[in-house]
């Protein structure tokens, strides 16, 4: 697993880790304590999902999709926002932090294509997020509009190919409070 600094702009800092693998259960582990480090029990998370994915063996999608539906129409909330067919569409979700969450990011991150993660500042409300998700489609590099707008201080966001996750950032944010690199 590596770690590497980043500009998008003199506003946003990335973190990239790179190179671990999901099913090294060092690596998971890892992950595991830079989820807990960044995002607190009793935290909302706000998430923006793109399509099912296609490194996921069929039968393994079908059961995490119904876990997923099931835990989000439980303990949260599952919009989607535009669907194509059953395995493209954007969606977005919302869910609170418990014990369970932590597991519960790595059924997303082997379901979804693509994933975001974030704890929305106090002023930003899911209907916020909504409506932001319509006004920009899902366009948002490295999510510098949601950073730029101070609706968050810091979003996860999953690497193509599942092998890496960008942690994008204000630069004025100060994240080696939560993760010691």
């Amino acid at each position: 697993m590596e770690f590497h600094n980043r500009i998008l702009n003199k506003d946003i800092g990335l973190l990239f880790i790179d190179d671990f693998n999901l099913y090294n259960w060092d690596d998971l582990s890892k992950i595991k304590n830079i989820y807990k480090s960044l995002f607190f029990k009793g935290s909302t998370l706000f998430f923006s999902f793109r399509r099912e994915e296609d490194l996921t063996d069929e039968k393994e999608l079908k059961k995490l999709k119904t876990k997923i539906l099931d835990i989000f129409n439980s303990e949260g909330e599952y919009i989607v926002l535009r669907k194509l067919d059953d395995k493209r569409f954007d969606s977005i979700a919302r869910i609170v932090v418990n014990e369970n969450t932590y597991n519960f990011l790595f059924d997303l991150w082997n379901y979804f294509y693509s994933c975001s993660i974030f704890i929305p500042n106090k002023d930003f409300t899911f209907s916020d997020y909504i409506n932001f998700y319509k006004k920009n489609k899902f366009e948002d590099k490295g999510n510098e509009k949601l950073l730029s707008n101070y609706f968050t201080d810091f979003t996860c966001i999953k690497g193509l190919g599942g092998d890496n996750m960008i942690i994008s950032h204000r630069s004025n944010y100060d994240l080696s409070k939560f993760i010691s690199i």
